[in-house]
């Protein structure tokens, strides 16, 4: 019987078994409007840090993968971090395809008025890799689709 499941496992694709488990910790997030509206009565979030990680070109099929770390703390006022929703956009640059979320998303966690936002793209080895240099707009949405203000950060090096 031990002989049979061996045989079964061995049979199973090698992309199964070479599956990357890394993927965002990001979900779509809700909006019941078609078009946002922007408002100034939604706080703009605070950019703690952030951080990025270049794919390593090796072997394994994690290690084509680049990984930005976006650490968000949320304002006190009339909203909850449980009940917003974040906008990402390219204000210059150009971003690597599948790094910008399109429209607005949730952290699957969240800590009190603290959140981390963790994005990844294909990056492929060091040697096709483009330079990161980005400036990113991140704003916060509510689900009855009032948009407020944006906060940009930079990625990489910016001229």
């Amino acid at each position: 019987m031990k002989l049979q499941y061996l045989i079964l496992l061995c049979a199973l694709p090698v992309q199964a078994l070479a599956a990357c488990a890394f993927d965002t910790n990001l979900k779509p997030f809700h909006v019941a409007r078609s078009s946002l509206v922007d408002t100034a009565d939604l706080p703009a979030p605070e950019v703690e840090e952030v951080s990025f990680t270049r794919g390593l070109g090796g072997g394994a099929v994690c290690d084509q993968l680049g990984f930005l770390t976006v650490k968000l703390r949320w304002p006190r006022g009339d909203y909850d971090l449980e009940d917003i929703g974040f906008e990402y956009r390219v204000v210059r640059g150009e971003a690597p395809e599948g790094l910008v979320p399109q429209g607005p998303v949730v952290a699957s966690s969240i800590r009190g008025r603290r959140t981390e936002h963790q994005l990844t793209w294909v990056d492929g080895p060091p040697a096709e890799q483009q330079p990161l240099r980005l400036l990113l707009e991140l704003r916060a949405v509510t689900a009855d689709g009032w948009r407020g203000p944006p906060v940009q950060f930079r990625v990489g090096a910016m001229p």
